[in-house]
């Protein structure tokens, strides 16, 4: 588990399978995802089943802490994908499904956590992430947190009814490490 000043994020259950399929089958969500068609709760099962078995993919909830004896509040995930051990390298994502916490500073303190437990426990060299064009909030989010702009894949990607850039973003340890 790791613990943030508002979030924590912990490892993914079995239990969050009802979560994900609500966030993961909402089209107002998965439009700034990679995936497009609708989840299956057999293959949202698997997916977590196979995650927590890998060594190559750190998959966290992320919940706000609650407050005076109340239960943290799920609202998204994150993690740390394709690790290269050889290279030391991730690939970095994150979705905050609850819309209603859009825009309150959980996913950039979420992302700070994450890139944290990369960097300085997992000792990765580089983290990689990407957004679409048009995701102008997690855009400012990554830039936010350190991530710098490495390119664009042109029209690469069919969303809101039509193409659009990938923007390519990076970041690596010896640049987080200065931002401290």
């Amino acid at each position: 588990m790791l613990e943030g000043k508002r979030v924590i994020l912990r490892p993914i259950d079995k239990k969050d399978v009802e979560l994900f399929l609500k966030w993961f089958n909402d089209p107002e969500v998965t439009q700034y995802l990679l995936f497009y068609l609708p989840m299956t709760r057999k293959a949202e099962e698997k997916w977590i089943e196979d995650n927590n078995l890998s060594n190559s993919n750190f998959i966290f909830l992320i919940e706000i802490k609650g407050d005076k004896g109340r239960p943290n509040i799920p609202i998204g995930n994150c993690g740390l994908h394709q690790i290269s051990w050889k290279d030391r390298h991730a690939t970095f994502g994150i979705a905050i499904g609850e819309k209603d916490y859009w825009n309150n500073g959980y996913g950039s303190e979420t992302s700070a956590l994450l890139l944290k437990y990369g960097f300085e426990v997992l000792n990765l060299h580089r983290i990689s992430s990407s957004v679409f064009e048009f995701n102008k909030r997690s855009l400012k989010a990554h830039q936010k947190v350190g991530f710098q702009i490495e390119g664009r894949r042109r029209k690469v990607f069919f969303k809101r009814n039509r193409y659009c850039d990938e923007i390519i973003l990076g970041l690596l340890k010896s640049e987080w490490s200065k931002r401290k």
